[in-house]
């Protein structure tokens, strides 16, 4: 309960390098952030991410991850900031490659805000997503990716190639305003966005509370916005999933219930796309091109998703 409520996770104040499953905080990301960048190492010593990463790459016939330039710059703007959601995602068998070298760069985002999405994740919890709103500036981070880095992405994020629908799609957006750390500027840059859409209740989408910045929606964190869902959704429940939870009592209950019933989850999502959500556009006058580069737009679980489905309904998610 406390990991879903908690969402999205540890605070992350400034960039790092994602190496391994190890976190090293730049000091200075330099002309090339994989190259002349400047991190501490797990001595506190300022080095060259170069001279860090010599030894650290078991792959045979590599000595140094990708540079800077044969990487995709993906807007990181809820779980996949954190270094322990980057752990989950880049180790173990699903990831057989052994080994990854990513930066995650701090950046500010100009005209988007980060909100609740409007779908209940696995965890119980909403997740995030991304919306146009003209005249906000979020905090996010730019986690820079190899192809192969990337594919692994693709994967966690719900796109399968070969399945018609999908928890996100991973889009282009060009002519946007991505302000580096250290002041450099991207004009375009990839993002994933939810095919559910912001969670919408009286009108209003709400921005995450942990995500620093001047959205133009309200800010609420994961457990308010829990509760302003939870009599949209609810229905009695019954059976042995309904007794284990009761013992949390209020909202830990309800994210027991959607984290251990399938049914359940998909019925409350459900609940929410008839009519409490918006979804994702970017307005033509905006001069902001939105692109759509893979995975399908439409709603629900891949067919490479091996977690539980409710056996009535296995395509929703």
């Amino acid at each position: 309960m406390n990991r879903a409520l908690d969402y999205p996770y540890e605070a992350v104040t400034g960039s790092y390098l994602f190496v391994n499953g190890e976190k090293y905080d730049y000091v200075s990301t330099g002309h090339d952030a994989m190259r002349d960048g400047q991190v501490r190492n797990e001595r506190g010593e300022v080095v060259t991410v170069e001279s860090l990463l010599t030894g650290k790459i078991p792959s045979r016939g590599v000595t140094l991850p990708a540079a800077m330039a044969g990487r995709s710059p993906v807007i990181a703007y809820g779980s996949n900031r954190a270094p322990s959601a980057l752990q989950q995602k880049f180790s173990g068998p699903d990831f057989d490659r052994g080994w990854s070298a990513v930066p995650v760069i701090k950046a500010t985002l100009s005209d988007f805000e980060v909100v609740h999405a409007a779908h209940y994740y696995g965890n119980g919890n909403l997740p995030a997503t991304i919306q146009y709103a003209k005249g906000a500036r979020s905090e996010v981070f730019i986690t820079f990716m190899d192809d192969v880095e990337l594919a692994r992405m693709h994967a966690t994020e719900g796109l399968d190639p070969d399945s018609p629908q999908s928890w996100y799609h991973y889009a282009k957006l060009s002519n946007v305003d991505v302000e580096l750390d250290g002041g450099a500027k991207l004009g375009e840059a990839f993002v994933y966005v939810d095919n559910y859409g912001a969670v919408t209740v009286g009108g209003e989408t709400f921005a995450l509370a942990k995500v620093s910045g001047s959205p133009v929606s309200p800010q609420r964190s994961q457990e308010e916005v829990l509760t302003l869902t939870r009599p949209l959704v609810e229905r009695p429940v019954s059976g042995a999933d309904q007794g284990v939870c009761d013992v949390y009592g209020g909202i830990r209950s309800f994210v027991c219930v959607t984290y251990r019933d399938p049914c359940e989850r998909v019925a409350r999502t459900r609940e929410l796309q008839s009519g409490h959500s918006t979804s994702f556009s970017v307005p033509v006058e905006s001069a902001i091109r939105y692109e759509v580069i893979a995975g399908s737009r439409v709603p629900g679980n891949p067919r490479t998703y091996r977690g539980p489905r409710c056996e009535s309904d296995p395509d929703a998610g």
